[in-house]
């Protein structure tokens, strides 16, 4: 995996040793910044002012900052601003986290959370079978006919019977950036209303570099694509915003992508497509999301590649989660799948533009490629097309927050049935766009969906070690008890199940949260102390054995990287 920020790396990888005595690279983190929740938006004075009495009064957090250093808002309105560490200024996660933990207590500050991608070490090579990597895909029989995809959710025959094509429907898309490529030009693709927060400017063309270079320009024409019979794309009437937040869909640091949040909404958008996510989120994240919500957009996003857990945004309620399928009507093999899945759509071997380099030249095709980033992109077109068949105006007057509560319960409640679908796993269903058009609209609607990822209060009182549950879904909560005990004795047990009694700090537990999620040396710990994997084969030395005791001990391999006051709290000094 690779960071998606472009800043230097300010925490060296370390390694750790399996019991065989291999070593084992740790994550690499790149801290860049700590976004202040200063529970309202406030004016650049009152920021200033701010931003220096918590200097004065908080010395981790004036160690990591200067008199210049400024408090960014994240967006118009929002409370989130994002204090940004000078480049070449070398500070590591645990003094971020230092720094964290102090402001949380500070009166001014409402929550609290470091802007930090990370980088892991690479992952053992998959079979080229049907994999999400391209190139080499081996593709289903059925997937050739390049209209597939859409005939599979039936937005040919929505297209036709209801006269719709996503018109007047403006789609926030926040990805690798835009091409010139011909499934995607023209004045549909509105250039001027998009933003590169990469290099914050207002150039959203993608470098062609990084991890994933086209991404922005595939996904964008499973959308809006309206060059059949070459390519087909769902929605060929709507309008697309292009949102450069980086150069992999793969996030760590989603600082730009609650800029690209904001911004989607202040340029008209009505809904956002994000083919993009990962295992970690900052709150500022979800009360983002939570605002959009409550403007009456609808927020989709897809639950993730090759991934035990469906990732952020789509783990948050306020956002759409949307899984992966093929043209056989199976889950796709790399789909992420859990409760929090809303919905499956094509997303295994889908026609979508193809822009590559070769030679310093940029060139353009048209091939099958595979990942829920498809299946993100064909539900935002079928949502397009539901958003025109009714008009938006008229159901933001009709509903106003509670339109995306309205539109989820209509896409889920009008799928259409598999048999033999794991409903648990993979939602209740394949998007139907026929039926999702031709669903009555309720009188009313649900409640507004919020995601709930509030800032625990300062007590001790609001932490819970639950909160590791989504990240160890291999463990029962039997099992995370006995892992946490390992970590912090047996009154960590007890409240592990009952969240009773006394704990750390709730950002220390952001902290655990934060290294279960992003270092697989931390999530191995935890697993084998739970007993949900075996510990690696015990070598024959001591040495060997001393460091197999320590990987199954989540305390041990915390010690390295860990903030003082996690340290502290786990009595590891």
């Amino acid at each position: 995996m690779a960071t998606t920020s472009s800043r230097t790396s300010a925490s060296k990888p370390a390694a750790s040793k399996h019991a065989s005595g291999t070593q084992v690279a740790s994550t690499k983190y790149d801290v860049h910044g700590i976004i202040l929740d200063l529970g309202e938006s406030l004016p650049a004075p009152e920021r200033r002012k701010i931003l220096a009495q918590l200097r004065a009064e908080v010395p981790a957090f004036a160690a990591l900052t200067t008199a210049k250093s400024a408090a960014r808002p994240l967006g118009k309105g929002a409370s989130d601003a994002l204090v940004a560490f000078h480049d070449g200024k070398r500070i590591t996660i645990a003094q971020t986290w230092n720094a964290v933990h102090a402001l949380q207590q500070h009166p001014l500050v409402a929550d609290c959370e470091p802007a930090v991608g990370y980088t892991r070490p690479p992952e053992p090579a998959r079979p080229a079978t049907r994999s999400s990597s391209g190139g080499n895909e081996v593709h289903l029989p059925a997937s050739m006919p390049r209209d597939w995809s859409i005939n599979a959710v039936k937005a040919d025959l929505a297209q036709t019977r209801f006269g719709v094509t996503g018109a007047g429907v403006r789609i926030g898309h926040p990805d690798t950036g835009y091409t010139a490529h011909p499934q995607i030009a023209g004045p549909r693709l509105r250039i001027a209303d998009g933003y590169d927060f990469v290099d914050d400017d207002a150039d959203a063309r993608d470098s062609m570099s990084g991890m994933h270079p086209g991404h922005g320009t595939a996904t964008g024409s499973v959308i809006f694509s309206a060059s059949a019979p070459e390519l087909f794309g769902i929605a060929p009437g709507a309008e697309l915003v292009p949102l450069r937040v980086s150069t992999a869909v793969i996030h760590f640091d989603f600082s730009n992508v609650v800029q690209a949040l904001y911004r989607a909404r202040d340029r008209g958008c009505h809904v956002v497509s994000m083919s993009l996510g990962g295992a970690w989120a900052g709150r500022s994240l979800s009360r983002a999301t939570d605002q959009l919500v409550s403007e009456g957009m609808i927020l989709i996003a897809a639950a993730g590649n090759h991934t035990k857990m469906v990732i952020f945004p789509a783990l948050l309620d306020s956002v759409i989660a949307v899984a992966a399928s093929n043209a056989d009507n199976k889950p796709w093999s790399g789909s992420a799948s859990g409760a929090a899945v809303d919905i499956t759509a094509p997303g295994e071997s889908v026609w979508r533009a193809y822009a590559f380099k070769k030679s310093g030249t940029l060139h353009f095709d048209t091939q099958r490629s595979s990942g829920t980033s498809y299946a993100t992109a064909t539900t935002a077109g079928v949502c397009a097309l539901w958003l025109q068949r009714h008009g938006v105006a008229t159901l933001r007057a009709r509903y106003g927050a509670r339109l995306a509560s309205v539109f989820t319960t209509l896409l889920k409640a009008h799928c259409r049935p598999v048999p033999g679908w794991s409903t648990n796993r993979y939602g209740p269903g394949i998007l139907d766009a026929v039926g999702l058009l031709g669903a009555e609209l309720p009188a009313f609607g649900g409640a507004v969906k919020r995601s709930a990822q509030h800032a625990p209060t300062r007590t001790s009182a609001a932490s819970d070690w639950t909160r590791l549950q989504p990240y160890l879904p291999e463990l029962s909560p039997k099992q995370l008890a006995a892992a946490v005990t390992h970590m912090y004795g047996a009154g960590a047990k007890r409240s592990a199940r009952s969240s009773q009694t006394p704990l750390p700090p709730p950002s220390v537990i952001d902290e655990i949260v934060f290294y279960v999620a992003t270092d697989e040396t931390v999530r191995e710990a935890f697993l084998a102390a739970g007993g949900g994997a075996k510990p690696a084969a015990r070598g024959k030395n001591d040495a060997a054995k001393r460091a197999g005791s320590a990987l199954i001990d989540p305390r041990a391999v915390l010690r390295a990287k860990a903030s003082a006051a996690l340290r502290s709290a786990l009595a590891c000094e």
